[in-house]
């Protein structure tokens, strides 16, 4: 009765919310007021549900958490030492609004802080114990110089498999040992094997502890993780040399979870994957934690990932990968901390990482091109939104392999710097163009290097030929509480930087407005170009005035029929797709300034875009220029594209218009 209510409650939360989940993607609501309602037995409105203790865990004696007074289970990452032995809590909202948390710890303490210090909460002290009420939220929580203290708030799970489930398979069936004490990896690939492509697709984990090494997701199912399921990594390397195929990066080849050439696959759930990485680093083997590669159509949703012995998360020459609601908890070592990453996304295109905390010891998020000796796909159109960072090293991070002869199209917004070496970053040290570039509503609390652009610092570990260059990178509403470098280095007259725009800049409070404003502690060299500034107008208008939905073109729009043209290709999935478009001014003039307007089949609607500002989800769309594409001179073309869901139509519209004039479709 008690999962049939959470269900209901769960349901009344995708409304709430629209869609977070499997749904529609959108950003999280931090703080939201709380609702009037019936809840489930126990649970206020706006309740978070402790998740189960995870087998083997160890009990904090430092910190206690509660929500609306039921206490959350606190874990002390133990393994980690004699590096800092984080603690973390974890729970998940019952439905829309808030939950009262408190957080007492056992010893005495002068000062605390709660990040990040974007969200704005209301926190109050009395004595050991601070109280704040928060939405689905993810806080770093500092006492003094004590270990840090991460609570980990998710909203409502939706759409959650149940046991029984006419869909569901229960890996309970498969005599599965669950108390960790014996190795399984075994018996839960039999199960995994099972469930690709079966009526019974979806492969439910139940809480417990399952001693594992290298396990191989497959096409066409789930693989769901109950809150209190723990994968935990096998003490022996030998258990995760398994299978061969796909890329040996650096050594790294295997993983704890694998995805090669797999399609239309999901890993879904509150439960946890543990790499045992600490422990098997030490052994000398580079594991991921999750590997992903050459696959395609693949959603990842709600687990925590941690302890990885190399990069957490790598995804490989892979299409239209989506993750969110992504805990991830590296071991941060204080020094010999390379390659404990977080997420990379490698020569991957069309992907998403969306709600994300990163905690690690090397940089958060290092989107790359990996090779040059085996055919590189060049990345494009990776986006990075509602991410808290915490590392030694960078937070938002192209490079530092920059093969092949393009990165385009790569996005960082919404991100809250809690500490980084470097906040913003591109190593640009091999052949490719890095171009339209996007950093925006970044706020930063503590780091070393603000920004930092250059072609002039070649690895000692590698050989590089040392010809990138960065082409068209965006900052827009970056926001620092420290005065830090920003550097900008190009390497020579004609391996260069062209065009650094800054909108919004601000450091401690105040506006940067030039590459001399002394506000701002500036490194650059001679070979960096087109630097801008601009004071971007209010979010919010005044209402006395309001600007028109749509602002008209800057100069008129092609006059005759057929003046431009338009492209567009799908790559659709059982209930979703991707489309690029390109747009060609086929006028005898430039056109500064444009909006696209077309109407989506029936059953289709949009859930996220690149290269364009969108109106509209389903029904007519409009899409307009962003800063760094407005202007098409005659000939000239820009491409944009979007994704979306549908319910079986996967056609495409039928007519398109730039600034009102109809285009021909090639």
């Amino acid at each position: 009765m008690r999962n049939k209510r959470l269900a209901i409650w769960a349901t009344i939360a995708l409304l709430v919310f629209g869609g977070v989940g499997t749904g529609a993607l959108v950003a999280p609501v931090y703080g939201a007021t709380t609702v009037a309602g019936d809840g489930p037995p126990g649970l206020a409105a706006g309740g978070c549900v402790a998740e189960p203790a995870p087998s083997g865990a160890t009990r904090s004696p430092l910190y206690t958490v509660t929500a609306d007074a039921a206490p959350l289970f606190v874990e002390k990452m133990t393994k980690y030492a004699p590096e800092m032995q984080v603690h973390y809590a974890h729970c998940s909202m019952v439905g829309a609004g808030t939950a009262a948390f408190s957080v007492t710890v056992a010893e005495g303490f002068s000062s605390y802080t709660v990040s990040p210090k974007s969200r704005k909460l209301a926190v109050a002290r009395s004595g050991n114990t601070i109280t704040f009420n928060s939405g689905p939220n993810y806080l770093i929580v500092q006492f003094d110089s004590k270990e840090l203290l991460f609570v980990l708030i998710d909203a409502p799970e939706t759409d959650a498999p149940q046991l029984g489930d006419a869909d569901v398979k229960n890996l309970a069936d498969y005599g599965v040992d669950n108390t960790g004490a014996t190795l399984v990896t075994a018996k839960i690939q039999s199960a995994v094997n099972a469930a690709s492509g079966a009526t019974r697709n979806i492969l439910y984990v139940p809480p417990g502890r399952y001693q594992v090494g290298e396990l191989w997701m497959r096409s066409n199912m789930t693989l769901y993780l109950a809150a209190g399921a723990v994968l935990y990594g096998s003490n022996q390397k030998a258990d995760f040399n398994t299978g061969s195929g796909g890329v040996n990066i650096e050594g790294m080849q295997h993983a704890s979870l694998r995805m090669y050439q797999v399609r239309n696959a999901k890993l879904l759930g509150r439960g946890v994957i543990d790499g045992n990485g600490k422990y098997l680093r030490a052994q000398g083997i580079n594991l991921a934690v999750l590997k992903i590669e050459e696959s395609a159509d693949i959603l990842v949703d709600g687990v925590t990932v941690r302890d990885s012995s190399y990069w957490n998360t790598l995804v490989y020459r892979s299409d239209r990968v989506t993750i969110k609601n992504y805990k991830l908890i590296n071991c941060r070592p204080t020094t010999g901390y390379n390659n404990t990453d977080g997420v990379d996304f490698d020569e991957s295109t069309n992907s998403l990482l969306s709600n994300a905390f990163l905690y690690t010891g090397d940089d958060n998020m290092a989107t790359k091109n990996e090779f040059a000796n085996s055919g590189t796909i060049n990345t494009r159109n990776v986006i990075h939104e509602h991410v808290v960072c915490y590392s030694n090293s960078a937070c938002a991070k192209i490079g530092t392999k920059t093969e092949g002869t393009s990165m385009d199209g790569i996005v960082f917004r919404d991100i809250d710097v809690v500490k980084a070496g470097r906040s913003m970053v591109i190593d640009a040290v091999d052949t490719a163009v890095v171009s339209n570039t996007r950093w925006e509503d970044v706020r930063v609390e503590q780091t070393d290097s603000l920004i930092d652009l250059q072609e002039d610092r070649p690895p000692s570990w590698r050989t590089v030929k040392n010809t990138s260059t960065i082409r068209n990178a965006y900052f827009t509403n970056i926001s620092s509480d420290v005065k830090k470098v920003v550097n900008l280095h190009g390497r020579s007259s004609t391996v260069n930087i062209s065009g650094v725009h800054f909108s919004n800049f601000t450091v401690q409070g105040k506006p940067v407005t030039s590459q001399t404003d002394s506000d701002a502690t500036w490194n650059i060299n001679a070979y960096v170009s087109n630097i801008t500034f601009s004071t971007a107008p209010p979010t919010t208008p005044p209402p006395t005035t309001p600007p028109p939905t749509i602002p008209p073109p800057t100069t008129p729009p092609p006059s005759q029929s057929g003046a431009c043209d338009v492209g567009y290709t799908m790559n659709s999935w059982n209930d979703g797709f991707t489309a690029s478009i390109r747009i060609t001014n086929r006028g005898n003039s430039a056109v500064n300034g444009w909006t696209l307007t077309f109407t989506l089949p029936n059953g289709q609607a949009l859930t996220n875009g690149w290269n364009a500002t969108y109106t509209g989800s389903s029904g007519q769309i409009s899409a307009r220029n962003v800063s760094y594409n407005g202007a098409l001179a005659a000939g000239d073309s820009t491409e944009i594209g979007f994704q979306a869901t549908h319910t079986g139509n996967t056609g495409k519209p039928g007519s398109f218009a730039l600034n009102g004039v109809s285009c021909a479709i090639s």
